[in-house]
């Protein structure tokens, strides 16, 4: 039988196990990049960047539009616009994974 003590510390391994499980799920990896499997750019009203992994092309964001987040998922934005992030309301501070907006 378990001694209080021991279960206290068995629930703390559990919890912090559990903490870090979701952690290992940012990881990007970008595979070998094969152009064939690349969709064209289509009516870009800008000009064309590359993508996250630096194999297929897409269109420059343009202004109002969201950018970055994770990994840059949400985009870059075209030539003459940053991408500004917005401190958050609750007063979080600000990490490299928030979605921004071209400016």
């Amino acid at each position: 039988m378990y001694l209080p003590g021991k279960l206290l510390r068995l629930w703390l391994l559990l919890l912090v196990v559990l903490t870090l499980l979701p952690a290992s799920g940012w990881a990007l990896v970008c595979l070998p990049c094969d152009e064939s499997k690349c969709e064209e750019p289509k009516n870009c009203p800008g000009s064309i960047v590359q993508g996250i992994c630096g194999c297929c092309f897409m269109c420059a964001r343009q202004k109002n539009e969201s950018c970055g987040g994770v990994y840059g998922l949400h985009g870059a934005c075209d030539r003459g616009l940053r991408c500004v992030i917005r401190p958050p309301l609750n007063g979080d501070s600000i990490t490299e994974y928030e979605v921004g907006v071209c400016e």
